[in-house]
């Protein structure tokens, strides 16, 4: 789970912020919450600010700090990634750093980096939550200490790896140790570093307002993701009665795309060495679903969306609206919710109407189990969700800039708030803050 994130020098956050997932005193749905022997982590947060006050900003650093962990500096964009509204911020360092619980241990990763000079300048990892914090290792440019684990390795084998960073500035520690794929059994020291890795590169999910679910072509003859999305696209009341395939003839079909493509298509899939081979596109106007060599003929499958109920005709995707076709993107995290992930949206409502917003939060809560360690991380600017009945106080956080243009995260749990307030009220009269400030018509001059 993560417990904590905390960034500096990245986009619009010039100083020091933290996103703390760590759970307040209130009682009030506890369930909310997983509970461990010393603290207490929320399952959810919400962050509301106005246009451009650095909601996206606080995702992008989450996902370019994994992006760094997972590929390294050299194949990430580091072009002008600093704070940019300050002379000095270009060459001071960018900081990411992680609390991150794994099997009910917890753990701070982090590094910082000079992103114009593509090197990494720290790194470190401790195990958090001992009477001490207990280093498994620390890093100062390219100079790697190590602790206690893994100075105990066999054959000092971790030290001839922290000597080899001499010569990689722009590679983490952590990254490298994990790339070798160490066996657990030989070298049980490196579990806690692949397990970090791990963290990233499999239980963090991130969706950005046009990530698509790419596996919608599974829809046309998985039986069970059918049934599945069948099901929820039937709660969320969007008219949808089944799925099923419109087939179509090749020659006529795919008049949307170039002839050329077209022809490439045809020539690949009904070359006499291809065996069972297909081509899936999606673009703007839906899916289309290529089958080759049924009787040696190309097939189109589109996918199909029955609606009606005396009468029935079947719909494209390119026919739904902009809310059914983003809650195809959406329902395939439902399965995920009760399977330990931190799932990250920016932009959580955009196109579905608010009590669908709403609905799809509840479901989250009912779908993950008490013992489930799931997350749910959402930006959005839909006010139904600031209710206390739905959420607690320390799940609600805001996003402002001041006069600098420099982002400021801050919770709902820092003001005096009754468990009974009417908080999406006070919160859209500016009580809180994190709200657009515009300037009254009458001081716009309409005729330059």
């Amino acid at each position: 789970m993560l417990k904590k994130f905390i960034v500096e020098n990245f986009s619009s956050f010039q100083t020091e912020n933290t996103l703390d997932l760590t759970a307040g005193q209130t009682e009030v749905n506890s369930e909310h919450i997983v509970k461990f022997s010393k603290v207490k982590i929320l399952k959810s947060a919400i962050l509301y600010g106005a246009n451009a006050s650095g909601k996206s900003n606080l995702i992008k650093a989450i996902d370019y700090a994994s992006k760094v962990i997972l590929k390294n500096l050299d194949n990430v964009d580091r072009y002008k990634k600093y704070f940019r509204l300050d002379k000095e911020s270009s060459s001071k360092p960018t900081k990411f750093e992680f609390e991150l619980e794994i099997n009910n241990k917890f753990f701070t990763y982090g590094f910082s980096s000079i992103l114009n000079n593509k090197e990494i300048t720290e790194e470190w990892l401790y195990e958090i939550g001992k009477t001490t914090p207990e280093k498994i290792f620390e890093r100062t440019n390219n100079s790697v200490s190590l602790g206690k684990s893994l100075e105990k390795s066999n054959k000092n084998k971790f030290e001839i790896y922290a000597e080899d960073m001499k010569n990689q500035s722009d590679q983490l520690f952590l990254s490298e140790i994990a790339s070798k794929q160490l066996s657990l059994e030989d070298n049980p020291e490196s579990k806690t570093i692949n397990e970090i890795y791990n963290w990233f590169d499999k239980k963090l999910i991130l969706l950005y307002p046009n990530t698509k679910f790419d596996k919608k072509s599974l829809l046309i003859n998985d039986t069970e993701l059918s049934t599945s999305f069948k099901k929820y696209l039937n709660e969320f009341d969007t008219g949808i009665k089944d799925i099923e395939p419109i087939e179509e003839d090749f020659e006529t079909s795919l008049t949307d795309i170039p002839i050329e493509m077209k022809k490439e298509i045809e020539k690949d899939l009904l070359d006499k060495d291809t065996k069972n081979g297909k081509v899936v596109l999606e673009g703007d106007n839906g899916l289309l679903y290529v089958i080759s060599k049924e009787d040696d003929e190309l097939k189109v499958h589109k996918l199909g969306l029955l609606h009606g109920l005396d009468f029935q005709d079947v719909f494209e995707l390119k026919d739904e609206s902009d809310g059914t076709r983003r809650l195809f993107d959406l329902i395939p995290l439902i399965n995920k919710f009760s399977k330990d992930f931190t799932i990250i949206i920016d932009e959580f409502d955009r196109s579905l109407h608010p009590m669908l917003t709403k609905q799809f939060f509840e479901l989250f809560y009912k779908q993950n189990r008490e013992d489930s360690k799931t997350q749910l991380i959402i930006t959005t600017h839909e006010s139904t969700l600031l209710d206390l009945n739905l959420v607690r106080r320390d799940e609600i956080f805001f996003v402002e800039k001041n006069k600098n243009g420099a982002s400021k995260l801050f919770s709902l749990n820092q003001f005096k708030v009754r468990y009974d307030s009417k908080i999406e009220k006070a919160y859209l009269l500016g009580r809180y803050g994190a709200i657009p400030i515009f300037k009254t018509f009458n001081e716009i001059n309409m005729e330059n």
